[in-house]
This record gives structure tokens, sequence and C-alpha cells, in this order.
């Protein structure tokens, strides 16, 4: 289910003091006075908690540093490029993320040992969601890394080493599905359990959904497994599917935020990273046609409004009128390609100006009027995507009728008042940073109507999160049915049901996120203005398009299960990376959506650089060991060709980018 007003008002500082103090009277001083080694009564449903606290799959380095690299590469923003389009600058946000969670867990288990032994198996459950949750992160980790320490990591406290060896992804994926079967017994079976209720923020404590979220995580890994395992890969999605009970609905989509009080003493938890994100990403326009054609309403949602409404464009007219009447030799210009959809009559204006003398004169010219919208209308109309290629940005034919880059023809001047408009949506970044405050709509020059909201503490509304969703657990079962697995449905139906899921947590994502034109509450009152809201009808409209559909034709079928991966995964950039890796997608020659080849696909990473540790490092014979195993090159951000050659142990056997499936 989705977690909505929950009360959640733990702060790291008390779940530490909890953890090791405890109130200071005087039979705390006795515990205190005695031998070091007994000391130590941690509480694991605080430690669950923050343990819940440190989940932080989508991060503000993450959407930072590490989407802007990952979306560069698998082509998923438009615009203009540079020539060194294959190098990556600094990174950040991914690498470690599980160890935030883990080493809460590996806490947990130590305060257990502590008890008496007949209260130990009392948390069998709670340890098992936290497992469920730094396997997730843990995978996500490794898929731009490879190995990593894993099974001796954050293990010192508890006589462990402090330099823990890197297990390979093997290693990595055998010990994570045991231990996510052992986390599906337990939550099973396991009697006699501490109540977490509100202390599980997601689920309530609801067994049944953490069941199926491991499972969902064990899908995870099958697909990774594909090319290496592929006999593995089709068992683990076999045991998954034969019952219905290990499969999400939209109902159980871990879509998630870390509560608020009315103290606001959760801060950044509940409100996320106040930060500006640089680099959403502009809209593809190879994307963004793909999903018009096919009339699928999540392009409202992956992108924001243009600046080109009703208001807007009447501005351009009536500012284009005076500048004919005043003979100016530059006049706003809207691009080509939103003319195109514009209805607009005309009419014969007076308008008057100074004549070269500087005396008032009256000068008859013809103001076009906007009527309405044509083609698919609003809001269709207003996502616009922008063509991607290398140095574009100076070509005429981007700059001229079809401008997508030349600023100076969107500025418009009227009632003593300038604004310049933005003819193209960007990625909509209320979904991922919190925080953001008040909303502008769009309006003529000397007009300001705003939307007051995701203002963080001033009105309460907490982030929402997207994590494991019956969407990627469906296409999952759809990929791994056309790749062999006999389960109980077809690839098509899994295929239909993951598509219309999407749409349907794309909808709920936004709504709780309160995203501008969401509903009528969130949308202006200027003539034209639609919602965005997804309905059920326009989900069936998207799935009775020929493109949204399996046909039998198995390389085509495949191409269209990870293009459906791929546009779900838009706000979550790393696992939108992984599918456009595994599947060779966008593929070039694609009927649906094409890799542009202006790029090199083989000088395209594939996965992150990690340059030469330190001699100060005490990990630095373990990582140079670690390496030479992968057979990997200590290198950094411009070593494109080495980082497309040197592929973690999952990816090998992959097709290289724009391929194509070569299942």
């Amino acid at each position: 289910m989705y977690m909505k007003n929950n009360i959640f008002k733990l702060f790291a500082a008390v779940v530490l003091a909890g953890l090791l103090l405890g109130a200071c009277n005087k039979s705390e001083y006795a515990k205190i006075n005695t031998n070091p080694a007994s000391v130590g009564e941690g509480n694991p449903s605080y430690l669950f908690t923050q343990g819940y606290l440190n989940f932080e799959p989508s991060s503000y380095l993450y959407w930072y540093y590490i989407s802007k690299i990952v979306k560069n590469f698998d082509q998923v923003n438009g615009g203009s490029t540079s020539d060194t389009y294959n190098t990556m600058g600094e990174l950040g946000g991914i690498g470690s993320q599980w160890m935030d969670v883990r080493k809460y867990e590996n806490e947990m288990k130590y305060q257990i040992s502590l008890l008496p032994e007949e209260e130990r198996s009392k948390y069998d459950q709670m340890v098992a969601i936290m497992n469920i949750m730094s396997n997730y992160l843990a995978i996500l980790d490794s898929d731009l890394y490879g190995s990593m320490p894993y099974s001796e990591a954050g293990q010192a406290r508890y006589g462990g080493t402090l330099t823990p060896k890197y297990d390979t992804q093997t290693e990595i994926f055998d010990a994570a599905l045991n231990e996510l079967n052992n986390d599906i017994d337990k939550l099973k079976n396991a009697t006699d359990q501490i109540s977490l209720g509100g202390q599980d923020p997601m689920y309530s404590g609801n067994t049944g959904k953490w069941v199926k979220v491991a499972n969902g995580v064990k899908l995870k890994i099958a697909v990774r497994l594909l090319h290496q395992n592929k006999a593995k890969a089709l068992q683990i999605a076999q045991e998954v599917a034969a019952s219905d009970d290990n499969i999400m609905t939209t109902g159980d989509s871990f879509i998630f935020n870390k509560g608020r009080s009315s103290d606001n003493d959760m801060g950044d938890y509940a409100f996320h990273f106040g930060n500006g994100v640089e680099g959403m990403g502009t809209a593809n326009k190879t994307i963004v046609d793909f999903m018009k054609k096919n009339l699928d309403p999540r392009v409202f949602i992956f992108y924001g409004k243009n600046s080109f409404n009703s208001e807007v464009v009447q501005a351009f007219f009536d500012a284009q009128a005076i500048a004919e009447a005043e003979e100016a030799t530059k006049a706003p210009e809207i691009p080509d390609y939103i003319m195109d959809e514009i209805i607009y009559s005309t009419e014969d204006v007076e308008i008057e100006v100074a004549d070269k003398d500087g005396n008032k004169v009256k000068k008859t010219v013809t103001k076009k009027v906007f009527e309405s919208w044509d083609g698919l209308g609003e809001p269709w109309v207003r996502i616009q995507g922008v063509p991607r290629g290398v140095n574009i940005s100076q070509l005429p034919e981007y700059l001229s009728g079809n401008n997508y880059f030349d600023t100076d023809k969107w500025k418009v001047s009227l009632n003593g008042s300038d604004k310049t408009y933005s003819p193209y949506s960007s990625q909509n970044e209320r979904l991922v940073r919190g925080r953001c405050g008040a909303y502008t709509f769009p309006t003529k020059p000397g007009r300001t109507l705003q939307l007051a909201q995701n203002v963080g503490y001033n009105n309460g509304i907490p982030w929402y999160g997207l994590g494991l969703t019956a969407a990627e657990v469906n296409l999952y079962l759809a990929e791994l049915s056309l790749a062999g697995a006999s389960l109980p449905k077809t690839a098509a139906q899994y295929f239909e049901e993951g598509v219309r899921d999407s749409a349907i947590e794309y909808n709920t994502y936004a709504t709780l996120n309160q995203i501008p034109y969401i509903d009528k509450d969130h949308t202006s009152d200027i003539d034209g203005d639609e919602i965005i809201a997804i309905t059920d009808d326009m989900i069936d409209d998207m799935l009775a398009s020929a493109d949204y559909q399996l046909t039998g034709n198995h390389a085509d079928d495949l191409e269209k299960v990870y293009i459906q991966q791929y546009l779900h995964f838009m706000y979550q950039p790393v696992e939108q990376f992984v599918t456009a890796r595994r599947g060779g997608i966008p593929k070039i020659g694609s009927a649906y959506i094409p890799w542009n080849t202006e790029y090199d696909p083989t000088i395209i990473p594939r996965r992150l650089y990690v340059t030469q540790p330190n001699e100060t490092d005490k990990m630095k014979d373990v990582k140079i060991a670690a390496f030479q195993e992968q057979g990997f090159s200590f290198t950094t951000g411009d070593a494109g060709a080495t980082l497309n050659t040197e592929r973690v142990w999952y990816d090998k056997g992959a097709p290289q980018w724009g391929a194509g499936p070569n299942l």
C-alpha cells in the first residue's frame, strides 16, 4: 500500500541515545560501572527505524552526479552534447549506499544476540525486512562497480576485519538470494514477533507485502543473471511466479516517504533534499514523439508542460503585432513545431507607435488571435522534446523556424515587462527533490500566477520516493517469459499488466508529490489549461496501440519489453541504464525508439570508473586484487573505450549499446 499520513517522530539523535545510554538515574549509573563488555542495551526497534530512515536510493548526489552521467550514456535526454559525450566528471551518490542500511541491520543482530535466548527469535521478521532493504540497495551499488565488500562488510565492531574482501557479483547474488529466501521463510512462518506497527512506515508490519518486495528483489537479480546463468534466472522466475502471493499489485508498490510530525522533527528525512538539481534532463524528442504517437499519458508526468499555454501564445501574437507596427527588425518567434498545433484567426488592429520624429501615430496591422489547439490538444501539445545530437546547438535547422536553442527569440516585451519562455519540456524536479517552493505558471508579461505547494515545512507536504513497483515486477516476468521461463501467464499478459501498472503508479507518484497540473487544485485558471491525471480510459487508449502489444515475434517483443522497462525507470536512472545495457536499447534502426548514430556505441562506458588507490588506503591491496580478478583498469572519467570493454560480470555477453536484444 502507499504510505499516507504516518506520524513518524524518531530523531537520529534520539535513536542513538536510546541505543546506548537510556535515562541517567542511579540504576543506570550502576550499569555503567559494570564490565564494559556487558554494556550496550540497544533497542532493535529503534535500530530498525534508523535503518529505514537511511534507506535512500534517490539522494541529492545520486541526482546531481550519477543521473546526469547515465542518462547521457543511454540517450534518455535531448539536447546538444559536446564531442566528449563519453566522459564522466565527479562521481557520488552510489557505490556504498547499501551500507547505510546494512550497518543498522548488523547492529540489530548484535543487540538481539545480547538478549535472553528466549527473546531473540521475536525479532526475526524485523531483521528480515531490514535485510530486504539493504539487499535492494546492494544490487544497485554493484550494478555500476561490479565486485564490492559484502559478506565481511561492516563487521569490524563485531570481531570482523577493517579490510573486508571484495565479493564477486556471483557471490553477492548467491548470498543475497539465500538471504532473501530466508527472509521470506521468516516473514511467512515466524511466530510471536515484536509488532512493528508505525515503526514500519511503509507497510505497518504487513509481512505479506514484504514477502512480495523480497520476491521482487529476487527478480531484479534474475534478470541480471540472464547472460551468465540463464537456467538459474528462469528457475528464480518460476519460483516467484508460482503463487500470486509473491507478486506485487499496484497497491503493494514501494512508493515511500519517511513520515512527518507536527513539530517538524523529521527534518530532511520527511521532506528530502532542498537543493536544486542541475540537469534533471531536457525531454528527448524521439522519446516524446514515440509516447505521444501511442497516446502514452505517462509523458505528462515524466515531463513538465512547456511555457506555451494559450495566454503566452497570445502574448507572442500581441508582441509580434507591435513589432510589425514599429517596423522592428526583430520580433519574438513561436517555433514552427508549436505553431503547427495552433488554430488562430486574424484581425486588423490599430497600434499607436512613434514615427521617426517621435510623434505618436496609429498604424493598422493584422494580428493573430489564439482560438484553440489543433491535433491532440492540451495537455499533449504542451509536452515538447528537443532533438539530441553532437554540437547541434549552432546548426541553422535548429535555430530558424524549428528553433530549439536561440532563447533570444523566446523573449516577449509587453506592458513594460519582459519574460522569456521555454518551448520544450524537462523532467519534473518536483518528483525527486521535495521542498521546491511555489510553482509559477507561465503568464503574459506583467502578470504573475503562482501555486503555493511543495514548500516543505510551511505546508507539511512530505516527499514520496519511487522504489520497487508492480510494473517493474510484471515487466521482468514478461522478459523472463520471453527468455524461456515456464510461467502461469503469457509474456503478453505480464507485459500488459506491467504497462498498465506503470501508468497507475506514476499517477499515484505524481499525486502524492502534488506536481503542477495533476488535478484541479494544482492547475491554473488560464483558458485551456488541462489537468494531467491519468484515467482508466487513457490507459486503455494507450494499450490499444500496436507498439504497446506483443505479437509473438520474439526479437520484436523483447525490444518492446525493454523499451517499456526503459520508460518505466524514467525516475530511476541507474535501473534505466542497466535496462538499456542489458537489452541493447535504444536500438539502431528501431521502429520505436532508435539509437542516435551520431554517438559511437563502442566508446560509451558500461560502468563507472575507479581511480588508483592511495598508498595510505588500508584497502589498497584488496582493491587492486579485486580489480585484477575482474580484468579492470583503474582509470579516470575520460577512459570511455576502456570502460566499454571492461564490463562487470553479469554484463559480459550482453549486447553492445544500440545492438538490440540478443537473448
